[in-house]
């Protein structure tokens, strides 16, 4: 149950009917993203399991990362807007807050990322039949799981420590992600 790589949890793991109150969107473990299919016919759903454990502050900071590419436009653009004497100056100041911030995202969560685990299922929607890439099953069983005991643990039915128990048994049935540059 506690494999390699899973945080140890120095603070009790729920603020979760906290969080969930202010942002019901937010899990703890992590998050499913679903991509419609569009022009190109292929849709997308990716379950993404952050390492049991994992602080607020961390989780944080890996949510930012996950949504700078747009939200980090938004000061970027004001930046711009403000130097718009001087166009050269105003764009590359754009572009260096846009970049500082990507590598500050990055560099906070340099330890936690490569534990982060997902599950990618793709469908092509088109040729008379959709065909599925990825384990389906597997991403709807786990999400399922995550989802249950997280609302048992809102309603009290379960301990943080049970909750944070069937999460590890989600992140340890992910498939580990090679790292990059290792054999």
């Amino acid at each position: 149950m506690h494999g390699t790589g899973v945080h140890p949890s120095t603070k009790p793991l729920l603020p979760l009917a906290t969080l969930r109150h202010r942002h019901p969107h937010l899990h703890v473990w992590g998050r499913e993203t679903v991509q419609p299919a569009g022009r190109t016919l292929w849709s997308s759903r990716t379950l993404v399991v952050f390492p049991p454990g994992t602080s607020p502050r961390e989780r944080f900071l890996l949510r930012a990362l996950h949504v700078w590419g747009v939200v980090g436009a938004l000061p970027a653009l004001c930046v711009m807007a403000a130097l718009n004497g001087s166009a050269l100056c105003g764009i590359l100041a754009a572009v260096a807050l846009y970049g500082t911030g990507f590598l500050a995202l990055r560099r906070a969560t340099r330890r936690t990322r490569p534990s982060v685990r997902t599950l990618t299922v793709t469908t092509f929607h088109g040729g008379g039949r959709p065909r599925g890439h990825g384990d389906a099953r597997l991403l709807a069983g786990l999400l399922d799981a995550l989802l249950v005991s997280e609302r048992a643990a809102l309603t009290g039915r379960i301990s943080a420590v049970e909750f944070e128990l069937l999460w590890a048994d989600v992140w340890n049935t992910l498939p580990e992600v090679p790292r990059r540059g290792r054999a």
